[in-house]
């Protein structure tokens, strides 16, 4: 890793690619900052295309190197222009979008369990969404046209990897989906705030399509034929936010299936 290598320069077309990409200008890349997420894609089996490492950690350089990995070293107050956190953690890569998961190729189950995020337009809300999923047992997440995109800095960062090892399809037609889902016989269920089955008491076979809609609705014509879950709550309550009312569903279904 000489010194003579090292990124100087603003106009560097590495340094501007990236700019590309953080304007959202490469919707087909993604931007991974950090040390936990750039090892998390690496983990998943990702091809991660580039790695920008500052001159200040020739350590990181050295190890990203040793795992066959495209690194360039960039001067370190350059890279941290870069950075979308408050304190730049000296690491960052660009690596492609995964591939979307198809329906009509998944293996169906009576332990099969999606969840379908319809609406959520905050990032930080989808990326806590895939921790869950993953973390119960989903076996792959469904985001619905209008919501926010799964491959943001904030929904990576919120789903600490999830959305790297879990099977995603993002901006998924909601009522074509319905369908889909409806042709390959999965049952579909959604939250609801009330008058809902208990999902402590629900019967949980799959394979289930959990649909949980989110700030902005989207939950399709079609719902109104769907199995509607309540998570009973005290009096008073209006109701939780999607985060936590999608992790308390998962964890019954898993749960249920895990009996």
């Amino acid at each position: 890793m000489g010194t003579d290598r090292t990124i100087r320069s603003r106009e560097n077309a590495l340094l501007k690619r990236v700019g590309a990409v953080l304007a959202g200008r490469e919707p087909e890349t993604l931007f991974l900052e950090g040390d936990r997420l750039i090892e998390d894609a690496l983990q998943a089996g990702h091809v991660v295309e580039v790695v920008l490492v500052s001159d200040a950690r020739p350590e990181r350089a050295e190890e990203l190197a040793k795992q066959r990995v495209d690194v360039r070293v960039v001067e370190d107050a350059l890279l941290a222009r870069t950075s979308r956190l408050d304190t730049p953690p000296g690491v960052a890569a660009l690596c492609p979008v995964p591939p979307a998961i198809e329906l009509a190729k998944v293996q169906l189950g009576k332990d099969t369990l999606f969840l379908v995020a319809a609406g959520v337009a905050d990032p930080g809300n989808l990326g806590a969404l895939a921790r869950s999923a993953e973390a119960f047992g989903a076996q792959a997440l469904f985001v619905t046209r209008g919501s926010a995109s799964p491959w943001r800095e904030k929904a990576l960062r919120g789903s600490m990897g999830s959305l790297l090892r879990l099977p995603v399809s993002a901006n998924a037609d909601a009522e074509t989906l319905a369908r889909e889902l409806a042709s390959r016989g999965v049952r579909q269920v959604c939250a609801a705030t009330r008058d809902g089955a208990d999902p402590a008491h629900f019967d949980w076979s799959g394979p289930i399509a959990l649909w949980i809609s989110g700030e902005t609705g989207g939950i399709p014509e079609a719902a109104a034929r769907f199995e509607r879950l309540t998570i009973p709550m005290r009096r008073g309550v209006e109701s939780l936010n999607v985060t936590v009312a999608a992790s308390g569903l998962l964890f019954a279904a898993g749960r249920a299936q895990g009996a």
